[in-house]
C-alpha cells in the first residue's frame, strides 16, 4: 500500500464528507438561527423538481392502496425521517423496543416467550442496523427487507396470523412506507440540521418536501437537541417547526439527546465469552483516564459531526480528530491499514495516547476489521441511549394509548400511510 494510495483513500473521504455537509446545512445560517418555515419552502432547482415530482406520484399512487400487515388489534409505530442521514431513527427503534418490553414486564433473555413480542420490521441495506437490532433484543421477531409489505407480511402469516404473537410492529426508516397503513408514525429531525438545505434530492438531502411529509406525523421528536446549547435556541426551533405540522392532528413535538450509558473496550465487546456484547450496556470499560489523550473518533455513520460533539463531552482530551467514512461504510483491510497508519502519526505528532473511538453500529457492520484493530490500537465503542426530553411523558401516553388496543388512536387515523 503506496503513500499516495493511502492519501488518494482519506482525500475521497474528505471530499465525500464535505459534500454531505453541504447537502444538510442550511445556506448561510448556523442551525439555532435556522427559520424552518423559510427554508421548507425554498424554490426548487429542476432536478429537484423532477424528483419531487416523481416522489409526489408514487405517494399518491400507494397511499391509496395501503395495506395493513398485522391484526387491528397489532398497532404498527413507524419512525422515520424527512431528511438522508442520521437523525437518530435506530436509537429511537431501539427506544421503542425497549419501552414496550419493559412495559409489559418481559426479560430480554427469552424468559416467559408465551408472552407477545414487537416485530421489528427493517430495511434491506445496510448490515448494522438489523444487526444491531438483533443483537440487542434477541427474543424479538424480526424481518429484513427492502420490501416492507412483502417481508412483514410473511412473518406475520409464519407466526400464525393473528394477535397472540405479537405486542406491536415497530416499522424502521417508514415514514416513505406509503404502502404500509400505520398507526403512529414518529418523525425525527436533527436538531442541529433540521432540513438540511431546504433542498430535494439530489440537489439536497430532504427525501420529500418538508410540509407533505410533517403533515402526517403524530410525534416529532427534534434530536440532538441537547447540542444546540441553550432552551431559547431549542424553543425557537420548536415554535418554528410547529407552523409545519397538521394541527388537526395534534402532533407531540419532544426534544431528545444520545446518553451516554459507557465508553467500552472493543476488545470486551467482541470476546466470544462476553454475553453482554452488543446486547446491553456493559459499563464503563476500564478505569484509566482519558483526560489529555487524544480522541480519534472513527465512524461510517451519516452524522459523525453529532458523535464528535458527543465524545468531547466524555474528557478533557487534548484533541479531538475524527475520521469519518461514508454512512453504512463496511471497513476493508486497506482502511484497517489507514486507521492503523493515523493514529501512529497522531501519537508522534501529539506525544500522547490514543484513544480510537467507534460506534456500535460501527462495530457490528465490521466485526473483523474492529477486532483486527482492537489488537494494536487502544479502541473503545461508544454506547448510548436514546433520551427523551421534553414532552417525554405526552410520548409515552400516545405510546400507552397505541399498546392499550385504544381503537380511539386507529379511528382517527383510520389505514393512514
Amino acid at each position: 500500500m503506496t503513500p499516495v494510495a493511502r492519501h488518494w483513500r482519506r482525500w475521497q473521504r474528505r471530499w465525500h464528507r464535505s459534500v454531505l455537509a453541504a447537502l444538510r446545512s442550511p445556506p448561510a445560517l448556523p442551525p439555532p438561527t435556522l427559520p424552518i418555515a423559510s427554508v421548507a419552502e425554498r424554490q426548487q432547482p429542476w432536478l429537484s423538481r423532477i424528483y419531487g415530482w416523481v416522489v409526489a406520484r408514487k405517494r399518491a399512487r400507494e397511499a391509496v392502496a395501503a395495506v395493513r400487515i398485522a391484526p387491528p388489534l397489532v398497532p404498527v409505530l413507524s419512525v422515520g425521517n424527512v431528511t438522508f442521514g442520521a437523525t437518530g431513527k435506530t436509537p429511537c427503534v431501539l427506544y421503542l423496543v425497549d419501552y414496550v418490553l419493559t412495559r409489559s414486564r418481559r426479560s430480554i433473555d427469552g424468559n416467559h416467550s408465551n408472552q407477545k413480542v414487537p416485530l421489528l420490521l427493517a430495511r434491506g441495506y445496510g448490515d448494522d442496523e438489523w444487526r444491531l437490532l438483533a443483537s440487542r433484543f434477541p427474543a424479538c421477531e424480526l424481518a429484513v427487507g427492502a420490501d416492507r409489505v412483502r417481508v412483514g407480511v410473511s412473518k406475520v402469516q409464519e407466526l400464525g396470523g393473528d394477535a397472540a404473537a405479537l405486542s406491536c410492529v415497530v416499522l424502521d426508516d417508514g415514514l416513505q412506507q406509503w404502502r404500509l397503513a400505520k398507526d403512529l408514525e414518529i418523525v425525527m429531525i436533527d436538531a442541529l440540521h433540521p432540513l438540511g438545505n431546504g433542498l430535494l434530492l439530489p440537489c439536497g438531502s430532504l427525501r420529500e418536501l418538508p410540509r407533505e411529509a410533517l403533515s402526517r406525523a403524530d410525534v416529532v421528536i427534534m434530536h440532538h437537541a441537547d447540542l444546540l446549547g441553550s432552551d431559547e435556541q431549542i424553543q425557537t426551533l420548536v415554535s418554528s417547526l410547529r407552523s409545519l405540522l397538521d394541527a388537526k392532528r395534534k402532533p407531540i413535538i419532544a426534544t431528545s439527546r444520545m446518553k451516554v450509558v459507557a465508553l467500552v473496550s472493543a476488545t470486551q465487546l467482541l470476546s466470544p465469552t462476553s454475553k453482554s456484547s452488543l446486547q446491553a450496556p456493559v459499563g464503563h470499560g476500564d478505569q484509566v483516564s482519558l483526560d489529555d489523550c487524544v480522541a480519534l473518533v472513527l465512524c461510517g455513520v451519516g452524522n459523525p459531526e453529532s458523535v464528535q460533539l458527543v465524545v468531547q463531552t466524555l474528557a478533557r482530551w487534548k484533541r479531538v480528530e475524527v475520521e469519518a467514512f461514508p454512512d453504512h461504510h463496511a471497513f476493508s483491510e486497506d482502511d484497517v491499514q489507514d486507521v492503523l497508519q493515523l493514529t501512529c502519526e497522531l501519537q508522534r505528532a501529539s506525544d500522547s495516547h490514543v484513544v480510537v473511538v467507534t460506534t456500535e453500529k460501527d462495530l457490528a457492520r465490521s466485526p473483523h476489521a474492529m477486532g483486527t484493530l482492537a489488537q494494536t490500537l487502544d479502541l473503545r465503542v461508544l454506547q448510548c441511549e436514546l433520551e427523551l426530553l421534553h414532552n417525554a411523558r405526552e410520548v409515552e401516553r400516545l405510546l400507552d394509548v397505541c399498546l392499550d388496543g385504544d381503537r380511539r388512536l386507529v379511528e382517527r387515523m383510520p389505514n393512514k400511510p
